[in-house]
């Protein structure tokens, strides 16, 4: 009896939710669901492809409820993109996004319904800070218009991406969008300081904001990246030295921690790089 899976809802031919010793599981399999109904048993395991666990105990409610209040079509697609996410990254994600990956769909198919745009100011930064992500998410932008027949806009892949990563490493997809506009908020303030916008097609550009995440990640850990060239740069680079301790300042005060002067050395080589490449 063990093997068996109860459904308690049929998704689609290939999504089902079953229950077995009081877990909510989602099953997803190529037929699992094709003349079920809910009550049935699940005991083939070969035809499931893939099972996960969907819901901590705590969340069971909320998962229920989305369950219950959204469309059904909304919910297996959401699934399937969790499923796909999952086996090209070869990481479990965290539980927490069968609720808010579901949710968050409903919600912009419901805007692009009514004609409201969806605008995501932060689409570059995403794209360059989350690059696996963001191919992931195209693909589910690919899927939901395959499903629901419905095309979701470039910006939308954009916060689909941020569901993903936020999954993987057990955040809110709240915080993710922090760091994501504390990068761009630091990009404006380079802007400013040196009077150029800043080409978003550079490759340096690129570079730059991939290093802030990563030193920003480490800043915030408390993780020291040994710097031996920082007394060569302090020398070689003064300019740059000058500007980046400007930019660690604004960091520091924005997420109430001290920049270690190792991340100040390596965020003015990159200001090396990019003012370089800058066509003054």
């Amino acid at each position: 009896m063990e093997s068996k899976y109860v459904i308690s809802k049929v998704l689609s031919n290939n999504v089902v939710i079953t229950e077995r010793k009081n877990k909510i599981y989602v099953l997803i399999g190529k037929g699992i669901g094709f003349a079920k109904k809910k009550g049935d048993f699940i005991t083939d395991e070969d035809t499931i492809e893939q099972r996960f666990a969907a819901i901590e105990d705590e969340d069971k409610e909320n998962y229920t409820r989305i369950l219950k209040d959204i469309d059904r079509e909304i919910v297996a697609v959401s699934e399937e993109i969790i499923a796909l996410a999952t086996k090209r990254l070869g990481e479990e994600l965290n539980t927490h996004i069968h609720i808010a990956l579901a949710d968050h769909i409903n919600f912009a198919l419901y805007r692009i319904k009514e004609g409201i745009e969806i605008v995501n100011p932060f689409l570059f930064e995403i794209q360059t800070m989350y690059p696996n992500e963001y191919a992931i998410a195209l693909s589910a932008c690919e899927l939901i218009e395959k499903r629901l027949n419905i095309r979701l806009p470039e910006s939308e892949a954009g916060f689909i991406t941020l569901h993903i990563y936020s999954g993987r490493v057990n955040q809110s997809v709240n915080d993710s969008l922090k760091y994501t506009k504390l990068i761009k908020d630091i990009v404006v303030f380079i802007e400013n300081e040196i009077g150029i916008s800043l080409s978003e097609k550079s490759l340096d550009y690129a570079r730059l904001i991939s290093h802030l995440k990563y030193a920003l990640y480490r800043i915030e850990n408390g993780k020291v990246l040994e710097n031996i060239l920082l007394s060569s740069v302090k020398r070689q680079l003064k300019k740059e030295y000058k500007l980046s301790k400007k930019i660690c300042q604004y960091i520091s005060e924005k997420i109430n921690k001290d920049v270690p002067e190792d991340e100040v050395g390596y965020i003015a080589v990159h200001l090396n790089r990019l003012l370089n490449s800058v066509d003054r």
